[in-house]
């Protein structure tokens, strides 16, 4: 278990995710550093076990990766036996590209990849622990293009939660070029949900809901505890999410 948190007024847990190497997942943080008030996680909280560190010299080939898709790009942490801490000690943690364990904050509800390289150990994990937002619901920005993001709360994303505002619903015939997306990856390739002004509901009225291929309104959790998802929208937005 875990110890030595600092005190908090929140409810403390954690959330372990079984990993192999040569593989991509997509986790989102959900998890707030104890005691923070501002609903933030740090990179280098997140614990592995059974998990083999890279080097600083070689970490764009050898080591575990996160990457945090930044609107254009990726910011990348390298899993390594030779970062240096604020003190200049030698650690094995997450860095950044100039070996300085990493110290970046970022909201709740981000989402990101971690991917581990061929011959990773094969029963590892990762765990992220912290603080449980306090807030009753949260709110997620959605750029026009594409946004990395996941639940806030680290429960199942249910879609009867979710609230969106600021995307233009498209159209069950057309909705695979002209509707916002939401896409889940699976191991393989992706599930995918639609939210369109013609979905059907579970009494057969036609409602603006995001729905799945078969243009059925989804009430139900679409993303496991712990996993991120892709959103892609021609036009910027916000899901704000229910705890």
């Amino acid at each position: 278990m875990f110890s030595g948190f600092p005190a908090s007024t929140s409810v403390v847990g954690y959330n372990t995710q079984a990993v192999q190497g040569d593989k991509l997942y997509c986790i989102g943080l959900q998890f707030a550093d104890v005691g923070s008030a501002s609903d933030m996680a740090t990179i280098a909280s997140l614990a592995t076990s059974g998990i083999t560190a890279g080097a600083y010299d070689t970490m764009g080939t050898d080591a575990p990766c996160i990457m945090i898709y930044n609107g254009a790009t990726y910011d990348y942490y390298y899993y390594i036996s030779d970062a240096y801490d604020s003190e200049g000690n030698e650690v094995t943690a997450w860095a950044d590209n100039n070996g300085d364990e990493a110290t970046t904050q970022k909201p709740l509800g981000t989402g990101c990849w971690l991917r581990l390289p061929a011959g990773t150990a094969t029963a590892g994990s990762v765990t992220e622990a912290g603080q449980v937002s306090d807030a009753d619901t949260s709110t997620i920005n959605i750029a026009n293009g594409l946004t990395l993001a996941s639940s806030p709360y680290p429960v199942a994303l249910d879609m009867a939660k979710v609230t969106t505002s600021g995307l233009v619903a498209g159209a069950y015939d057309t909705m695979g070029t002209d509707a916002p997306c939401i896409m889940i990856y699976n191991g393989a390739t992706y599930d995918y949900y639609y939210y369109i002004s013609d979905a059907y509901d579970s009494e057969g009225n036609e409602v603006t809901a995001w729905a799945d291929n078969n243009g059925d309104a989804v009430t139900a959790a679409i993303a496991k505890v712990g996993e991120a998802f892709w959103v892609r929208s021609g036009t910027a937005g916000t899901l704000t999410i229910a705890k």
